[in-house]
Parts: C-alpha cells; sequence; structure tokens
C-alpha cells in the first residue's frame, strides 16, 4: 500500500480522541499518541498567547489554569453563542475542535511518517447539518481534507461487521464522555443500513463525574460544618473534585470501594465511596438512557425490526459495571461489550479504506476508458473492465481480491437524524406552521420535493425558512411553529412579477448521505429559482474559514 493515499479515521470525541488506519493487512489499527497512549484526552491549554497544549497536559493543569482550558467542546459544536476568549482573541468550537485534530494527526504522523491529508471524522448520529458541518469545518482549519463526517454508531457497525459471518440486527448504545448515541442497524454481506438513531448530546460520562463531585462536595462540607456551594463555586476546587470523581468512576470499574482525599483552605476530608453508592447515585442518568433505548426499540419496531440480534456496548463510559448490569436487566437481547475506546476510530479508518479503494477503482477505469476518474460511474462500467480494475487494485494493495470486493461492494446507509421543513403560513388563519420535508430516520442521500403556493396577491417573493426539528410528522402534515426547533438557514425566491395568491412553487430540500442539506425553490409562474447550502450564524463563511485558518496555522500545537 502507498502510505500517502492512506485515509485516516477519527473518533473526535467529547473526552477522549483517538485515530485509525487500515494497514496493508486490511485491518485497521489505533495509532498511539507520543506518551503510547491510544487515546488523547480532548483537553486545548492555552499556555500562552502562541502556544497550545493538547491531551494529558491540559488536562493536568486544568484545575490550575481554568480559565485558559478547554474540555468538553464537542457538547458546543454548532452552538452559534458558545465563544471562548483568550489574550483578546475569541474561538468557536471549530477552532478548539481544530487544535485537537492537530495534536491528533502530529503524532500520528511521527508514529507512521505518513504525511496526512485525508480523514474520514465521526460524530454522533444524532447531529444535526449544524453540527456536522461544524465538526468538517474543524477538520479544515486543522489543514484536513475532510473526505466524510460520519455516525460514530455507524462506524462502530463498520468495525463490528467486519468480524462477523452471519447477517444480523445490532442495537449500538454508545455511551460515551459526554454524548450518548442509540442505532439500530442492519448488518449484512452487502450492506450496513441504519434502520432509526436517537440520542441526548447532554448526556455522558460526564454527567456521572459532576453528580459524583456534588456528592464529594456534601461530604466535604458535612464534615467540616462549611456550605457546599463554597466548593462548588471555586473553580480550581471544582475542577479537582471533577478529576477525583473521574478516577472515583474509572476505579469503581474494577474494584468496591474509592477513597477521596481533599484538602482546602476550609479543612480537610477523607471521602470513601462505594460502587453500590456510586449506582444509586446516579440512576437517574442511567434510566434515562435506557428510557431512550425503549422508544428506539419502539420505533425500530414500526420500521420492521422487531428482532434485534446482538446489543452492542460502545463508548468508555460502558465500562461502569452498572450499565452492563441495568442492559442486560431491562432488555433481553444477547449484549457484548464491543472495544468501547477504539471501535468507532477503527470504523472510521474502515471506511476511509473503502473510500480510497473505490477512488482507486474510478481512476483505473477512468484510464481504460478514457474517461475522467471524477465523473466515471463505476455501475455502468462493462463488467469486463470493473473486474479488471478491481483485481489490478487489490493486487495494488496487496488485498486478497475477495476482501476488495467485499469493502467496496457494501453499501452504507444512514438516516436523516432530524426532520427538516420550511416555515409555512396558513392562506386563512394566517397561522405560521413547519411543514417537513425530510422526516426523521429517512434513508439517505434523499431528494424529497413538494408543491406551496403563494399567500398574498402581488407577492414578489417568498422567504425560504428551513426549521430543523424532531417531529416524525410526514410531508403531508405539518407541526405548529414553536420553540423546539433550530434554524438551519433561509434564502429569498424572487419573481420577476407580482404574483396572485395561489401560485404555485416547488420547493426541494436535498440531504447528502452524510447528511448535509441543500434548498431548492422554484417559481412555476415565472420560472425564477434559487439554490442554497443551509448555513446557520454558527458556521463559518468561506472568507471567514479562509482567514481562521491562516490565524490558526500561527499556533503551536503540543
Amino acid at each position: 500500500m502507498t502510505t500517502p493515499n492512506r485515509i485516516y479515521g477519527i473518533d473526535l470525541g467529547t473526552t477522549y480522541s483517538c485515530i485509525a488506519y487500515v494497514d496493508e493487512h486490511g485491518k485497521p489499527v489505533i495509532v498511539p499518541n507520543s506518551e503510547g497512549l491510544p487515546t488523547t484526552p480532548s483537553v486545548v491549554y492555552f499556555e500562552t498567547r502562541d502556544s497550545i497544549a493538547v491531551g494529558r497536559t491540559a488536562k493536568d493543569v486544568a484545575e490550575l489554569h481554568s480559565d485558559q482550558v478547554v474540555s468538553t467542546v464537542k457538547r458546543a459544536m454548532g452552538d452559534p453563542d458558545w465563544v471562548f476568549m483568550h489574550e483578546g482573541r475569541s474561538f468557536q468550537p471549530q477552532d478548539i475542535s481544530s487544535f485537537i485534530l492537530r495534536r491528533l494527526v502530529a503524532d500520528a504522523q511521527s508514529s507512521t511518517g505518513d504525511v496526512i491529508t485525508d480523514v474520514v471524522i465521526t460524530c454522533p448520529a444524532y447531529f444535526g447539518v449544524t453540527e456536522k458541518e461544524a465538526t468538517k469545518q474543524a477538520g479544515v482549519l486543522a489543514g484536513l481534507n475532510v473526505r466524510y463526517v460520519i455516525p460514530e454508531p455507524v462506524a462502530a457497525a463498520l468495525a463490528y461487521g467486519e468480524e462477523q459471518a452471519e447477517d444480523q440486527v445490532i442495537l449500538v448504545y454508545d455511551l460515551g464522555g459526554g454524548t450518548f448515541d442509540i442505532t439500530v442497524i442492519k448488518v449484512e454481506a452487502k450492506a450496513i443500513t441504519v434502520v432509526c438513531t436517537g440520542g441526548d448530546h447532554q448526556l455522558g460520562g460526564r454527567n456521572w463525574d459532576e453528580v459524583i463531585a456534588l456528592w464529594f462536595a456534601s461530604q466535604f462540607a458535612e464534615q467540616n460544618g462549611v456550605q457546599a456551594e463554597d466548593l462548588t463555586n471555586n473553580p480550581e476546587t471544582w475542577q479537582e473534585l471533577l478529576n477525583g470523581a473521574e478516577n472515583a468512576k474509572t476505579t469503581l470499574s474494577t474494584r468496591e470501594r474509592f477513597t477521596q482525599k481533599l484538602q482546602t483552605e476550609a479543612g480537610k476530608a477523607l471521602i470513601e465511596l462505594t460502587r453500590a453508592k456510586l449506582d444509586e447515585l446516579t440512576a437517574h442518568l442511567l434510566q434515562r438512557t435506557l428510557s431512550m433505548t425503549a422508544q428506539l426499540l419502539e420505533t425500530a419496531r414500526d420500521k420492521g425490526c422487531a428482532h434485534i440480534d446482538k446489543l452492542l456496548l460502545v463508548g468508555g463510559s460502558t465500562y461502569m459495571p452498572q450499565v452492563l448490569t441495568a442492559i442486560q436487566d431491562a432488555f433481553p437481547f444477547p449484549v457484548r461489550q464491543y472495544d468501547p475506546n477504539q471501535a468507532v476510530a477503527k470504523g472510521a479508518a474502515i471506511y476511509g479504506f473503502k473510500c480510497n479503494l473505490e477512488e482507486q477503482i474510478r481512476i483505473n477505469i477512468a484510464g481504460q476508458t478514457g474517461g475522467e476518474a471524477e465523473t466515471v460511474d463505476v455501475g455502468a462500467a462493462s463488467a469486463e473492465v470493473r473486474a479488471r480494475a478491481e483485481r489490478q487494485v487489490a493486487e495494488t494493495n496487496g488485498l486478497p481480491l475477495p476482501a476488495l470486493l467485499a469493502l467496496t461492494r457494501k453499501t452504507v446507509t444512514n438516516v436523516a437524524s432530524k426532520s427538516f421543513g420550511v416555515e409555512i403560513q396558513d392562506a386563512r388563519s394566517g397561522e405560521k406552521r413547519i411543514c417537513n420535508l425530510i422526516v426523521v430516520n429517512e434513508p439517505l442521500p434523499c431528494t424529497i420535493s413538494r408543491p406551496f403556493s403563494t399567500v398574498h396577491d402581488h407577492q414578489l417573493a417568498v422567504d425560504l425558512r428551513c426549521l430543523e426539528n424532531g417531529d416524525p410528522t410526514g410531508p403531508d402534515g405539518s407541526i405548529p411553529l414553536n420553540d423546539a426547533y433550530v434554524e438551519v438557514g433561509s434564502t429569498e425566491l424572487t419573481f420577476t412579477r407580482p404574483l396572485p395568491a395561489g401560485s404555485p412553487l416547488t420547493i426541494t430540500f436535498s440531504m447528502t448521505p452524510d447528511g448535509l442539506l441543500t434548498l431548492h425553490g422554484k417559481d412555476l409562474t415565472t420560472h425564477q429559482e434559487v439554490q442554497a447550502e443551509l448555513r446557520t450564524s454558527a458556521i463559518l463563511t468561506a472568507e471567514e474559514l479562509a482567514g481562521r485558518c491562516t490565524i490558526n496555522k500561527g499556533f503551536t500545537v503540543s
């Protein structure tokens, strides 16, 4: 294999991240960081004006320099109001995430000798358009060519599917450090197909840490006769409590007791936490995951998947014994803890490898037929030409032909994580509503059109507002406009002359396999059209992105 052509897979996690590639034997391999560890804390420390530390160093100094450290930035991806200020400069979530990516890539390059340019990055399955685009922009800011942004459960299913000989339906329960994903997926020899997905981007191991830290504070307050708020309101003490909570959670995954030592100006204390007490304190968090899982299973049944062959536990937080016990008690499926910390990065690497092989096949077919690789339709090539291309690419990469065919001919079908509609107005009542064109769990890619009409006489234009929401209402219905929606973007369709009320329009939404959305509007009377790639204020424009790339290159990241 020619190593510069490798497409690396990156699990950009809330609390820990890692990077992987597929080796010369066709197997996914995690690349250890400069400290020899498979994962790197997703923590960024602005050490000086131009120097940034990422990883363990940043995590270790978080309690001493809390105003210079950013953690769990993944929870803020796509949030237009989130900003971190340092030395008079503002940083958006994309910027912070780009520094994490730079550290991962630099360590991987040092370890492998590769020059890494092309990557596949994973994100939570329920990420909407804005969060996915922000994730892609983080890669661009890191100087990377982001081939795809794929859902974490899909990546885990790809890694799992490589080991399976039988078709099956799996439920991926992914409880990470800051996010929770649940996804039902069909894993077949020739296809990975997402059936339905759900989750909560504000629920993960970090919530367990916070509950434990609050309990530590209450125990310290009780022993020293002070107010617990005095500890939790002090940034340095709170960070120390969180670090102790994470240690407690990790220790109690293999032991029954943990002792936390805490000393402040108000006194000192030795606090013992048992596994049973931990389970009691955090039972409500675990129950939230179980409830969402049960709801998703109902959705899967409605879509014809009443039987689950296996439930996969993915994500570092599933190491907690309470998770496995609760899952086994709540659901009648075989449960397997599957490579919790590395499966997602490995799956992303497999997806990147698949993309790489498919590209090589297209280039080979173009060479045989005299066409352009970018426009070659592999499926339209003759069987002889395609077979020759596949055989030559397999030989070039040192792969058995059946292994290449199994990967390149396997389809991967994702679903829409949210519903997407347009704001409409009732011609009689004037009430504003949302009419969804793409509904949650719609298979991707998809292109869906729907007829609409103008509301007023002498109308010169219509505003097309795309609204993301969680309602499954289909294209034949609408829902009230409420505070639960997120505006993805808007554009204006103008007419060449004033139109009467009831003039026909067509609105089309198109969503790519990785969940990026475009809108097309057409006036059927004057034949005016508008096409827009939708971007919220959280998404950088091309000019802003170029400017930040230049600025961020000035930082030394270690």
